[in-house]
This record gives C-alpha cells, sequence and structure tokens, in this order.
C-alpha cells in the first residue's frame, strides 16, 4: 500500500515535534511537511497535495477552519483537528474532518486517527471505483 501523504500545521514547535515523532512509527504514513501557519499549510498543500492534515485550529493569523475553507475551492485532503480546546468539534465534523484529536496527544489516540483516514482513503477508493 502507498504511504498516506500527511502535512502537519501547527504553531507550536513542541507540537509539531511530538506528532512528528509519533506518526514515524506508523508504516503508512509520509510527512511531507511542516507548517507552522495557516498560510504556510496552504501554500503547501497547493504544492505537494497531501492526502491527510493534522490541523491545529488556533494559530495565529489564520485558523485552522480558514485553511480548510480556503483549501476546499481547490484541493481537499481529509482532516484530524489536533487542538487543546473541545468548543470546536461541532464545527470541525461539520467540514467532514476525519477526527478531532485533544491534547495532550498520545500514541492509541494518534493511532486510532490514522486508522479511520486510511479506512476512509480505502472507502473512497472503492466508492470511485464502483462509479460506471
Amino acid at each position: 500500500m502507498q504511504k498516506l501523504r500527511t502535512m502537519i500545521v501547527d504553531d507550536e514547535p513542541l507540537a509539531r515535534e511530538f506528532l512528528r515523532l509519533l506518526l514515524s512509527e506508523f508504516d503508512d504514513v509520509e510527512i511531507i511537511a511542516e507548517c507552522s501557519n495557516g498560510r504556510e499549510a496552504i501554500d503547501a498543500a497547493l504544492e505537494l497535495r497531501p492526502e491527510l492534515l493534522f490541523l491545529d485550529i488556533q494559530m495565529p493569523g489564520m485558523n485552522g477552519f480558514d485553511v480548510v475553507k480556503t483549501l476546499q475551492s481547490d484541493i481537499m485532503p481529509m482532516v484530524i483537528f489536533v487542538t487543546a480546546f473541545n468548543q470546536y468539534a461541532v464545527d470541525a465534523f461539520d467540514l467532514h474532518a476525519v477526527d478531532y484529536v485533544l491534547k495532550p496527544l498520545d500514541e492509541d489516540r494518534i493511532r486510532r486517527s490514522v486508522e479511520r483516514a486510511l479506512d476512509r482513503l480505502k472507502t473512497e477508493s472503492d466508492i470511485s471505483f464502483k462509479t460506471p
């Protein structure tokens, strides 16, 4: 199976580092970029075409929801929101997020999120092959 091309977007360097360490344990995940703000994330996503974003919500300038709304008009990777705030969960799922992970992060929770993304990717590819 091809690796899931993944970007990490978080304004906190320690959060990016910890997520990178957790994701590096997965054979089916390839981290193709790390971004510290929404603008960087949009530019990188348009260039690199990731399949999955691990995306913080509260960032200076452009928040995670702004990133998703901007990318929806061009490309739309799957999104796993990673945040310290639970009050945005409903909004995240309204945007069809794969998952919503609260900080502090742990390996089991991230594993479940990655598995959910892989299942969604498989389901979407199965559906596209069945379309006449």
